[in-house]
Parts: structure tokens; C-alpha cells; sequence
């Protein structure tokens, strides 16, 4: 079924329209209108008529957009700024006119809970509890949770548009930040020793501004992104450096900024003043990015698709989603994947790497020939290009560099140290790759002609020597061809690699 919801928040409008298959939730269109309605809100206390006039006109438009795309079903949600406005009811009700359908006015709580379930439906989780911060312009919601369970939940009026409206200067003074600071304090003091008592595993930050502040970070630290920067992880040290920045020059200077969208840079010095102190008095020294949250929470709750997947399952299933989309039904990823993890066990003693790389390594060969889909030629180069802009849930940052390197030079002499997604790498992690690579390539070889003739393969370490006994029909590779897949393999590891292929021995 496809369904569209309208949040209505403080900072911004949005449509999101997307189909449900009674499981997950996949987008097919998001549009945003800025509209500043938290900022407007705490000046006036109410939707001047003018701003009314501005926000019924990009309702309609949305709520049209969303039609013509072909939502079945709209569901329309208000959040801060409406529920604190002295005339949000009549503001509501010229709203739901222009959408044709019923706008529903957000509780905090019930907002908290819904950004919960988003978060939870797009971060691959390894920790709970978890505790979710849901930064918007006109309030600030936190929820802690297990699985699907929302245990304890609270809304705050620090929103970083409505908090903005307190500043008379631009970059604030000394005496401005610290009194916004004190607004922040006594928001949380009644709700530090809570948090802290759920002991949460995971921080997860999700909010317009808060990715804002992510796209800053990273840029500051060289990291590469891909089109999402889900999981992306943000240390609190770094955020308060990146604070002291934004809050030494004013709105001119912030959109001068590298990676600064100009929509953003009017708040985003709040937002950061916001977010940095509360993590900071939660003791929270790393947290991560969502980039989904209320909406996709929104629909996932009404339609009752509210279990979260695990880790695993979400990583799995995103790549079906990926292959799916671009008709992928050659058993041959599926066959190189069950090689590369045999490689990969049988190997151990010599790459000491850990279950998640072996899960990666797995992902990485069911995705490796994704760029057949668009052309043989260079298939590599397109398969590198569309996982970096597939919005992969469940993978960080650079979990989705190392996947689009091995997509990339699967069929290579090596790796180009050029590529981007590669030079953004530590060097562990260049490290990883280059073995993860290496394993790749030897069980992608082993399939060559995509018939899956070698059905199996063991592995043998002796003295600096790598062993491969083949099992089935024989191998249909040149002499050649195998030693250029074996190359890197003998590079990575320091050994010599030998091939035996019992079928291939005359009776």
C-alpha cells in the first residue's frame, strides 16, 4: 500500500510517500518546505496571518504532490509549534482543509515514542537500551527502548528554532550562551538521573538540524559520506569543538562553512549549544545519526509494523532490497558469497578478522555484481556508484565505504588508493578492506563463468603456503586468469598460494 504523512514540524513541512508491504517501510518520494514556525511562534505566541497564509499554501501543495504520486492514504501530523500556539487550533483546521485530512496534533510523549520507532526500523543496533534524541525546531524529545518497547519517554521545549528566537545577537555573546545553556540545564535537570538509571548502550540522534550538524562534522574530520549519513558517529568532544565554531561567526560566516546547507545556518549554532550540552550532561560520549525518525515511525506505528529488526536481519535485508530493485537473480553472487565465507573460516590464522567483517565480506559478494544491472562495461565502476547513493539502512558510514571499495575492485590488480570511499579509511580499516578484498577475489575466480562448477572449497595453512582443494565439476578459469585472482590474495597475506582442482586431473 502506498501512504503518505505530512509532519507539520517547527522548522520545516514535510511529505514523505512510501509503500508498505506489511513489513518494512520503502520511500519513493520526500519533499521539505522551511517555514520557521517554532521561531515564529515563540516571537508572536501565535501564526500571524501572514505565516498562516505561507503554511496553508505548502500544505496543499504537499498534500497534492503526495496524491498525484499515488498515496492511497494521508495522514497529517503537527508537532511544538502548533500545540503552543494560542490559535493552533484554528490554524489546525485550516491546515486539515488544505490537506483533506484531519491534522492530529502530536503529544511530546507520543512524538518521542514515534521517533523512537523509526530509529529503531534504520540503525543496526548491537546495544539497549537504547536512548533516542529527537532534536526539531520547536522541542526536544527523548525516549529510551528495547526492541519495539518504549520503557521511558519525555518532551522538552528546547527546540533550536524557537530557542534561536532568544538571540538578539549574531554570533551571540559569552552572556547569550550561557543563558541558553541554563535554559538547557533546567530542562534536563529533572530527567539526568533518569536517563542515567536505564544505563542506555546506544545514544542516536535523529532530527533535520542534528544531520546538519553530522554533514559539519564529517566534513571537518575529511570523512567521506555516502547519500545517508545514518550511523554515522559523532564523539561529543567533536561536537563541542564544532560548537565553539559555529558560535564564533554569524549567519554569513556559518554558510561559509564546508558542507553547510544555508537553510540551516540561521539555527544551527543552537542546535549544536542544545545537543552538545545535553549529551554532555547525559555522559554521553559518542552517539550516532538516524536519518529516519517520526515519519517513518508514523507509518511503521499505524500500519502496525512496529517490531524492529535486528542487526542482522536489517543489514540482510537491505541488500535484498538493493538487489531486488535492480533485478537481481543470477545465483552467482549467492554462490561467490558462500565461497568467499568458507575462504574466510578456513583462513582465520591469517587475516584475524572478526564476525562483523565476515558479515561484510558476505554482503559485499551478494552485492559485487550489482552494476551488471546497468552495463558490463565498467560494471565495477557502477555498482561502486549505486551503493553509495542506495540510502543502505543498517550500515554506518564507513561500513558502506568498505562494502562500495570491494564492489569497486573486485575484478582489480588492487585498490586504487584514489577512490574515495577508500583514502576516507583509517589505515585498520584500509587494512581490513585490503583482506576482505583479497577473499573476495579468489571466490569470485572460483565462479567465474558463473555456472557454480566448483561447488565447494577447502583450505589448507602450511609454512607460509595457502592450500585450495576444489570439489565439483572442475574449474573453467586459465591458468592465467586464476593466478591474477590469486595475486592480491598472496600480496594481502604474505603467502603462496596454491590451487589443486581434482576434476581438472585426467582419470
Amino acid at each position: 500500500m502506498r501512504c503518505a504523512v505530512l509532519d507539520l514540524g517547527s522548522n520545516s513541512y514535510h511529505v514523505l510517500v512510501a509503500d508498505l508491504d506489511g513489513r518494512s517501510v520503502a520511500p519513493v518520494l520526500r519533499e521539505r518546505e522551511m517555514l520557521h514556525l517554532g521561531r515564529t511562534v515563540a516571537r508572536h505566541g501565535e501564526v500571524p496571518e501572514d505565516a498562516r497564509d505561507q503554511a496553508v499554501a505548502t500544505v496543499r501543495h504537499l498534500a497534492e504532490l503526495a496524491r498525484r504520486t499515488g498515496a492511497q492514504q494521508v495522514l497529517a501530523v503537527a508537532t511544538a509549534a502548533l500545540r503552543e500556539a494560542s490559535n493552533g487550533q484554528a490554524v489546525i483546521a485550516a491546515l486539515s482543509e488544505a490537506a483533506g485530512a484531519e491534522v492530529e496534533v502530536l503529544p511530546g510523549l507520543e512524538e518521542a515514542r514515534l521517533a523512537y520507532l523509526g530509529v529503531r526500523a534504520a540503525v543496526a543496533v548491537r546495544s539497549e537500551p537504547v536512548l533516542v534524541l529527537d532534536l526539531g525546531g520547536g522541542s526536544l524529545e527523548l525516549a529510551i527502548g528495547v526492541g519495539d518497547r518504549v520503557v521511558w519517554c519525555a518532551s522538552t521545549r528546547l527546540g533550536a528554532s524557537s530557542l534561536s528566537a532568544r538571540l538578539t545577537d549574531d554570533p551571540p555573546g559569552p552572556d547569550e550562551v550561557a543563558a541558553l545553556r541554563a535554559l538547557v540545564d533546567a530542562e534536563l535537570d529533572p530527567l539526568v538521573d533518569v536517563v542515567r538509571a536505564h544505563a542506555p548502550g546506544t545514544t542516536i540522534a535523529v532530527g533535520g538540524t542534528v544531520r546538519a550538524l553530522g554533514r559539519l562534522s564529517a566534513a571537518e574530520r575529511g570523512v567521506w559520506l555516502p547519500a545517508t549519513l545514518n550511523q554515522l558517529r559523532m564523539d561529543t568532544s567533536e561536537l563541542a569543538r564544532l560548537e565553539a565554531r559555529l558560535l564564533a561567526v554569524d549567519e554569513s560566516g556559518r554558510r561559509d562553512l564546508p558542507a553547510m546547507k544555508s537553510r540551516r545556518a540561521d539555527h544551527v549554532h543552537v542546535a549544536a549549544v542544545i545537543l552538545t550540552r545535553v549529551l554532555q550532561r547525559l555522559g554521553t560520549t559518542t552517539s550516532m545519526l538516524s536519518d529516519w525518525g517520526l515519519r517513518e515511525g508514523m507509518l511503521l506505528d499505524r500500519h502496525a509494523v512496529s517490531s524492529p529488526p535486528g542487526a542482522v536481519e536489517l543489514r540482510s535485508d537491505e541488500v535484498e532490497r538493493i538487489r531486488g530493485a535492480f533485478g537481481i537473480h543470477d545465483p552467482h553472487p549467492d554462490h561467490v558469497a558462500a565461497l568467499a565465507d568458507r575462504l574466510f573460516v578456513g583462513t582465520r590464522e591469517l587475516h584475524g578478522l572478526t564476525d562483523l567483517d565476515r558479515e561484510l565480506l558476505c554482503h559485499a559478494a551478494r552485492l559485487h555484481a550489482l552494476g551488471e544491472a546497468v552495463a558490463l562495461r565498467r560494471q565495477q565502476v557502477h555498482g561502486a556508484y549505486l551503493l553509495e547513493n542506495a540510502e543502505l539502512r543498517g550500515f554506518s558510514p564507513t561500513e558502506t565505504a568498505i562494502l562500495s571499495t570491494l564492489v569497486r575492485f573486485h575484478r582489480s590488480r588492487g585498490i586504487g588508493d584514489r577512490f574515495p570511499a577508500y583514502a576516507s579509511l583509517s589505515a585498520a580499516d584500509r587494512q581490513r578492506t585490503e583482506r576482505l578484498l583479497a577473499l573476495l577475489q579468489v571466490a569470485d575466480g572460483l565462479d567465474r563463468a558463473h555456472d557454480q562448477a566448483v561447488t565447494d572449497v577447502a583450505v589448507e595453512l602450511d609454512r607460509g603456503r595457502v592450500t585450495l582443494t576444489l570439489t565439483g565439476d572442475g574449474l573453467h578459469v586459465t591458468p592465467d586468469e586464476l593466478a591474477r585472482r590469486t595475486r592480491w590474495f598472496a600480496r594481502a597475506f604474505g603467502v603462496d598460494v596454491e590451487v589443486r582442482d581434482p576434476a581438472a586431473v585426467p582419470a
